[in-house]
């Protein structure tokens, strides 16, 4: 039998693509952090983000337990 959450949580695996949609957005060079423009490290803090969420989704639709 299918959990019924497991279908919500592939809703999470849009986050990431909402956020790295319209570049003109984060196409900015400040604020800075580290010497990086904000273009660079918003779109590196997606990677983990986007690295947690699919995981999320994963484990939420898993049928092996």
């Amino acid at each position: 039998m299918e959990k019924p959450r497991s279908k919500a949580a592939l809703w999470l695996l849009i986050i990431p693509y909402i956020g790295l949609l319209w570049p003109p957005f984060y196409n900015v060079r400040e604020p800075s952090l580290f010497g990086f423009p904000f273009f660079y490290w918003y779109q590196l803090l997606w990677v983990p983000i986007t690295a947690a969420l699919t995981w999320i989704a994963y484990r939420s639709t898993r049928h092996d337990d």
